[in-house]
């Protein structure tokens, strides 16, 4: 867990490929279970978006992407999930916004180097 208060809970994707980890990758979720935006209070609309807004900062600040993406989407999950994510610098114009995951050349990290990452990505929350 990156960041949480009585409202949200941010965390890094955890899905390894070969025993590494693509860095960047953030899922803000509220506390109470709520299956789409329409569902929220607004108390928690503003708590999503002040963490998404912070996670964005810090990601620009300790990654220095290319661009930090933002989406909410839950087809599979009926639970608010906001994602704030990053396109690395040289990602190629062919590799969809959404789909950094398919270029092969994508940064890695290991488990240690992710958890030094969200140590990291900690210290820019409130």
């Amino acid at each position: 867990m990156i960041y949480s208060d009585e409202q949200v809970v941010v965390t890094h994707r955890l899905s390894p490929t070969d025993g590494m980890y693509v860095p960047g990758y953030l899922v803000i979720e509220t506390r109470r279970h709520a299956a789409g935006l329409p569902s929220l209070v607004e108390s928690e609309v503003a708590a999503v978006a002040r963490a998404a807004w912070r996670m964005s900062c810090a990601l620009e600040r300790e990654l220095h992407p290319q661009f930090v993406f933002s989406l909410i989407a839950g087809r599979s999950v009926a639970h608010v999930h906001q994602h704030v994510f990053v396109r690395p610098r040289g990602t190629p114009d062919t590799v969809a916004w959404t789909d950094v995951d398919s270029w092969s050349e994508r940064p890695r990290v290991t488990a240690a180097e992710l958890v030094s990452l969200c140590d990291r990505l900690r210290s820019h929350s409130p």
